[in-house]
């Protein structure tokens, strides 16, 4: 391992006291929450931000850390963390639930794993364990690909930027292999393994679609303004799930409030600290979806959306 990449464990395992549990303002705190990212960017950073205002105002001690998008760093993490048994985890995407998974039921385990922003539970191996659930935010395909063709009728070839390292993501190009000939569309794939890959490849991607997709890849959202800068160059738009990449230059989005799957999750985590959910916990689908739309993108593009499109939209950026 490199000298920078210890440096970093160490400062986490400082980071975190050998006793999770303490004292806050001379009250004694019995109930903890940790919260794990696996990077950080706008979507999962919002909710993060929905989970712990769910928790405003709760007797619960809460400690949030980032993996930076390196799943052994994520491992790290998981061991250490799990070895303090916090009341509850929150693991915020694919791989840092996954990092946990080995840990439970085990002696040193987490009590209770809670996920956010899973595209698919099962096919990522989290619902085999009762004291194990959370929210996804998958939302189908197929409305997206519509919307798309909806605002850009002569599209032909999509591009879908994505990490095979992330379960999410291998699951989301599985779809599209499979609905996109229904909307006459041809599928371009690009792997980026890494962020630092992210610039490279959206802009070979640009170069061989009409527009790129960004579906719940969180390698490439913690990177969008890069695959927005490569396609603005090639006067081609970006499409994604995630609505809060929209305000950053993505020209649509249809998909989950990724603040409201937070407060969504903390619902799930209150109900854990209060003893109302049994051990049995739930998988919830997100409770709604929005249509986001950017018209200052649409105007640098040359693109023109529809009136009954844009009344269609939760939040429209001038």
């Amino acid at each position: 391992m490199g000298i920078r990449f210890m440096a970093l464990i160490a400062g986490i395992l400082l980071f975190f006291p050998a006793d999770f549990r303490g004292k806050s303002e001379g009250e004694k705190i019995n109930q903890s929450v940790y919260i794990l990212k696996i990077i950080d960017h706008g979507a999962l950073n919002e909710t993060a931000r929905g989970v712990r205002d769910s928790l405003i105002g709760k007797s619960v001690k809460i400690a949030e850390e980032s993996a930076q998008g390196n799943p052994s760093l994520a491992l790290q993490i998981a061991q250490k963390i799990s070895g303090q048994r916090p009341t509850v985890v929150v693991a915020i995407g694919t791989v840092a639930a996954q990092s946990f998974m080995r840990h439970m039921g085990g002696e040193y385990g987490p009590n209770v794993l809670i996920f956010s922003s899973i595209t698919n539970p099962g096919a990522a191996g989290l619902t085999q364990h009762r004291r194990v659930g959370g929210v996804s935010n998958f939302i189908p395909i197929e409305p997206q690909l519509a919307l798309f063709k909806r605002i850009q009728p002569s599209l032909k070839k999509l591009g879908i930027l994505y990490n095979p390292g992330e379960a999410n993501s291998q699951e989301i190009v599985k779809i599209l292999r499979n609905i996109c000939g229904k909307f006459q569309i041809k599928l371009v794939e690009q792997v980026a393994l890494k962020t630092s890959e992210i610039p490279q490849a959206a802009a070979k991607l640009a170069n061989s679609a009409d527009a790129i997709f960004i579906s719940n890849d969180n390698t490439a959202l913690a990177a969008i303004r890069s695959v927005i800068k490569m396609a603005n160059r090639k006067k081609i738009p970006v499409y994604v799930s995630d609505t809060d990449a929209v305000e950053l230059g993505a020209l649509a989005a249809l998909g989950p409030n990724q603040y409201q799957i937070g407060l969504q999750t903390g619902r799930m985590v209150n109900g854990v600290l209060s003893g109302d959910l049994g051990e049995d916990l739930p998988m919830e689908q997100a409770e709604s979806m929005e249509l986001h739309i950017n018209l200052s993108a649409a105007r640098l593009l040359g693109i023109v959306i529809g009136d009954p499109i844009l009344a269609e939209a939760k939040r429209i950026y001038q």
